[in-house]
Order: structure tokens, then sequence, then C-alpha cells
């Protein structure tokens, strides 16, 4: 999570909406029956289950497969991101329900924070924080030519309070294994004030150079980039704007 100056205001049960965030946590490859959820709440740390199973399948004919399982007790941070994992002996048992909210299944209220289980097959803490979503499609890619060429990248502020912007940073790399340098970029503008308000977009507009690219290996004059652009926020969840690129009209290197 890349955040700057972040604090976190708790609010009344009525004082804010709140903005639901993911339990993260990442089970070895094969997992089955995954079960994330949230069942405690206290001060600023989210309690609950984060366990799982693996099958080996038998060596010999007739064989049966062995079964593992692992069950852990997890801490995540109001924002979802995981703290600790502690092995525990049989899967945490689930609280009794305190209510349904759409598809959250609520087991723990801390103030204005709620945790619990979503329907929708994760788990989830719901806290009131600063957040902003990417209007422009993220991840796009385009076919450029050897020349400047901009990228504007628009958000809108849809958190609890105002998004508090303090830069955004945007760095270029390759793509593949026959482009030879990155090319350049620089955020050259931008609309976003230090404090965009809750419904609020703007924007930000990066210049991006493949000139650097002196030359390049393929018979088609062609090259493979990408930039990713990051924001210094005081959200709780920071999505990075992403674009991907072929370039074309490249000189090609001589043997």
């Amino acid at each position: 999570m890349r955040t700057f100056a972040m604090t976190l205001i708790l609010l009344g049960a009525h004082g804010a909406s709140a903005y639901e965030y993911r339990l993260q946590f990442t089970p070895q490859s094969g997992a089955r029956g995954l079960v994330v959820a949230g069942y405690q709440s206290s001060g600023n740390t989210v309690v609950g289950n984060c366990s799982y199973y693996t099958v080996t399948p038998g060596s010999g004919r007739g064989s049966h497969g062995t079964t593992i399982y692992y069950y852990n007790s997890c801490t995540w941070d109001l924002f979802g991101n995981l703290i600790s994992l502690t092995p525990v002996s049989s899967a945490p048992a689930a609280p009794a329900v305190l209510f349904q909210n759409g598809t959250e299944t609520v087991y723990a209220v801390n103030g204005a924070s709620t945790t619990g289980l979503d329907t929708r097959g994760f788990g989830f803490v719901n806290t009131p924080s600063s957040h902003y979503s990417w209007q422009t499609p993220n991840g796009g890619y385009a076919v450029i030519p050897y020349a400047v060429y901009p990228i504007t990248a628009t958000l809108i502020s849809d958190g609890d309070y105002p998004l508090v912007l303090s830069g955004a940073e945007v760095t270029p790399s390759i793509s593949g294994t026959i482009t030879p340098s990155p090319g350049k970029a620089v955020v050259s503008s931008t609309t976003c004030s230090s404090s965009v308000p809750t419904g609020a977009t703007c924007s930000v507009t990066i210049s991006y150079d493949p000139r650097s690219i002196k030359c390049t290996p393929s018979p088609y004059g062609y090259a493979y980039t990408k930039i990713g652009l990051m924001l210094l926020t005081n959200a709780g969840a920071n999505v990075d704007f992403t674009m991907g690129f072929t370039i074309t009209g490249i000189p090609i290197c001589d043997d």
C-alpha cells in the first residue's frame, strides 16, 4: 500500500458510509476450500479466518490423495492489508452474525468500521476513508508513433473524505525482450488540487517520449513498453494507472 500522511478518522455509525476493502490473503498454489473472513475488530486491526486445504494426488494405481489442512488466524489493518498469520489447530469458529448489509455478512462492529464475509466470496472490512477510482480505463494498450505521446488519466474522489493528493510519479518500463530501453515519461500537468472533494473528478496528464529508444532489433521497427502512474495520497488503497504501447517507426539497429 502506497500512502502519504495517512490519517484514519473513525466516525460514529451514522457519520460516514465507509468503503469496503477486501481482506488480502494469498494461499499456496492448489489451495481449495479457501475461507477468508473478518471475525473481530478492535482498535486499528481485524482478526479472522484465513484457512484452506490442499490435495496431493496418490502416486500408485488405486491410491488415494493426501489432504492437508492449513488452519490460520490472520490479522489485517483497517484497509485489508495482511499484518500477520498464525497457524492454529482448527479453523477459527465464526461468531454469531450481527446483521446483513446487502452482500455483506457482518460479524463485528468497531465504531463506524465493520468486518465479516461478503457473499461474493471474500472477507472484507468497511472503513470510512478517502478513496479514488480511475475513470479512464486502466490497463489499456495503444499503438503509437515514434514521437511524444500524451496520456491523460482521469480519476474520481469517491471515498468518505476529500482525497489529499501530494504528488504523482510516472515510471516507464520495457515489455518483452526486443526493446532496449523504456523511453522517458514525465507528469506534464494536472487538474487535481491538493484536496479533491468527494464526488469531484480531476486528471493527470503524462508526456511519454519513446525517442530515447535509439534503435530496435525488430525487423518491423517495433518496440514494446508501458508506463505506470503512482499517486501519493491519503487513500486507504491506491491503484496505479498503467498503459502499454507498441511503438512503430523506430530505426532498426544495424547487425
